[in-house]
């Protein structure tokens, strides 16, 4: 397995000005440059590793991602899988990859960023934690009741026990998982046996959806899956067909019964 470990010290403060605005967010006028399968880099002094995986399609972004984290300043390892086959399956790595980091870097604790985010400030919520899990819980309103949903694009654990026993039951949901289930489904799904592992709820300016309103941005989102086939969103849009398609033939039954009458 290839991997490049590079100590060295933090990037200067005239290229973090070039790492501003768009050119961080989509790396669209820079032609993306490939990475070895791991990639380290332990020169910021945090205690706390930001770590982050992707597929070969979203090379782009892990770019981006890492030129953000250098302009920073922060210690970051990125790896390259294999797709599985499907944005479902994908998204299903990422316990397993949280997993791993936590065995790879026995003595710090990781931050996990989804590859399509660029780090805008520093991560200062990170230096001192105290709880095993920090993540963001949304408060949302559907169907007349309210309920907390989970959004782990970024979720930092502690190297604890308590942290470790969270990354193993996230990733231990893949037993049960179909086709459609994704990562954070596996979360509710291991939520039951999840006692006694204390969990901090993230500050929304470190989840910040890039076109959705709020605060200043210390971590941007860029969600590259929207542009991801999706099964559920076919499964959805076959749904809707099959629906309008029985309605048009009753309609068309109707007419002719009435027709005939």
């Amino acid at each position: 397995m290839a991997m490049t470990t590079i100590v060295a010290p933090a990037p200067s403060a005239a290229h973090s000005d070039q790492l501003s605005g768009d050119t961080v967010a989509t790396n669209a006028r820079t032609a993306p440059a490939d990475l070895p399968e791991e990639y380290l880099w332990t020169g910021g002094g945090q205690p706390y590793i930001v770590c982050a995986f992707y597929t070969p399609n979203y090379l782009p972004q892990i770019n981006s991602l890492k030129a953000s984290l250098e302009a920073q300043g922060i210690n970051h390892f990125l790896k390259r899988y294999e797709p599985r086959g499907g944005w479902e399956a994908n998204t299903r790595m990422k316990p397993v990859f949280i997993d791993y980091c936590l065995g790879k870097f026995k003595d710090t604790d990781i931050v996990y960023l989804d590859a399509d985010a660029v780090v805008r400030k520093p991560l200062a919520a990170f230096a001192n934690m105290t709880s095993d899990v920090t993540m963001l819980f949304h408060p949302t309103f559907e169907y007349g009741r309210w309920y907390l949903r989970i959004s782990a694009g970024t979720v930092a654990i502690r190297n604890t026990e308590g942290g470790r026993r969270f990354a193993k039951l996230w990733a231990g949901g893949e037993a049960k998982a179909r086709r459609t289930t994704v990562d954070e489904d596996m979360v509710y799904m291991a939520f039951a046996d999840m006692a006694g592992i204390s969990i901090t709820v993230l500050p929304p300016d470190y989840y910040k959806i890039f076109d959705a309103p709020g605060s200043d941005p210390t971590i941007e989102h860029f969600q590259a899956s929207r542009g991801q086939p999706k099964i559920r969103k076919r499964r959805r849009r076959a749904l809707q067909i099959a629906g309008w398609s029985a309605l048009v033939l009753a309609l068309a039954t109707l007419i002719l019964w009435v027709t005939i009458r």
